[in-house]
């Protein structure tokens, strides 16, 4: 085939159920081969990797097989190996919406942006959909260009958030090669870390008001919270949060995207540690910089909880716990 325009990255281990809506949404047998898709099968133990070999015989469709390595090291994986001129990554277990990659193609070529944003849809486990409020991108207006920390503070001060997940958007690839954005290995919460850093250095967003992915809310997923050992994702949690508060100095000398952006790390950093109660793991609570906390802390109320925390995180956990 012809370069293609997009490459749709889907990491796959153990999805058989879900692999063939997820392909059947993004696959376009008529759509000019501006589109290719990399399935990487990351160690299956399933059907999947057999399924993934069917479609493999598809003009546009290519299958690379490696050891279960964690979905970082397959989006790697698919990055790297990607011919397109933009990178879509896609997670198995979900799919898009009719039509997105035609629109998302009709976007990109307008405004030959870096970055390519739009919003999702939630889908429960009966397929019903759910809140999506998160996955929307609240303050910015169609057809503007922002920088990535000008998106990101239109959110925040229309919404006080803004989502950090990799699949709402696309990439321009040789903007991530350039500039070494690779999800690191064996983390959680991976594109917590990767999309803000990807953000925090782009200077050509453009948002589609469209909601063109839909997420698919799967108990079981490695994200899955329930009752277990959270002890690696607070460890991955405090490992990504001390990182953006880092990195948010060296991207920016910008005071107001400083504070704002802080401000938000430390509402999600309080939130984590209450959520998973770190005061259950003494030795990952001694991990955490609660005078960092303390001190980038924007709102009252978030300055509140992190007195409380200071004092002692068994006490903030029990008085601040969701409910």
């Amino acid at each position: 085939m012809d370069k293609p325009l997009i490459s749709v990255i889907i990491p796959v281990y153990n999805v058989e159920k879900y692999l063939d809506e997820c392909i059947a949404s993004v696959y376009e047998p008529d759509g000019g081969n501006k589109t290719e898709i990399i399935l990487i099968d990351d160690g299956s133990t399933d059907n999947s990797a057999i399924l993934c070999d069917n479609y493999g015989k598809a003009e546009n469709i290519r299958v690379i097989h490696k050891a279960n390595e964690g979905l970082s090291d397959a989006r790697n994986a698919g990055l790297q190996t990607a011919c397109g001129e933009y990178v879509f990554f896609i997670d198995a277990d979900d799919f898009i919406s009719r039509g997105a990659i035609k629109e998302i193609t009709r976007y990109i070529m307008k405004t030959k942006c870096e970055i390519c944003l739009f919003d999702a849809s939630v889908l429960d486990n009966n397929g019903h959909i759910a809140d999506e409020s998160y996955y929307t991108h609240y303050g910015l207006e169609e057809n503007r260009k922002y920088t990535g920390l000008e998106c990101i503070e239109k959110q925040l001060v229309d919404h006080k958030d803004y989502p950090t997940t990799v699949w709402l958007g696309v990439y321009r690839r040789d903007y991530l090669i350039s500039n070494g954005f690779r999800f690191k290995k064996g983390l959680l919460h991976e594109d917590e870390l990767w999309t803000q850093k990807v953000l925090f250095n782009a200077r050509s967003v453009y948002y589609l008001k469209k909601k063109l992915y839909c997420y698919r809310l799967r108990k079981g997923s490695i994200t899955d919270i329930c009752d277990k050992d959270n002890r690696k994702n607070i460890s991955d949690l405090i490992f990504i949060f001390s990182d953006i508060l880092n990195s948010i100095d060296d991207a920016t000398e910008n005071h107001q995207y400083r504070k704002l952006i802080k401000g938000n790390i430390i509402k999600r950093y309080l939130h984590m540690i209450c959520v998973f109660e770190v005061w259950k793991y003494p030795d990952l609570d001694k991990k955490i910089d609660k005078q960092k906390i303390l001190e980038s802390a924007v709102c009252a109320k978030d300055r509140l909880r992190a007195v409380m925390l200071r004092i002692s995180t068994r006490f903030y956990c029990m008085i601040c716990r969701p409910k």
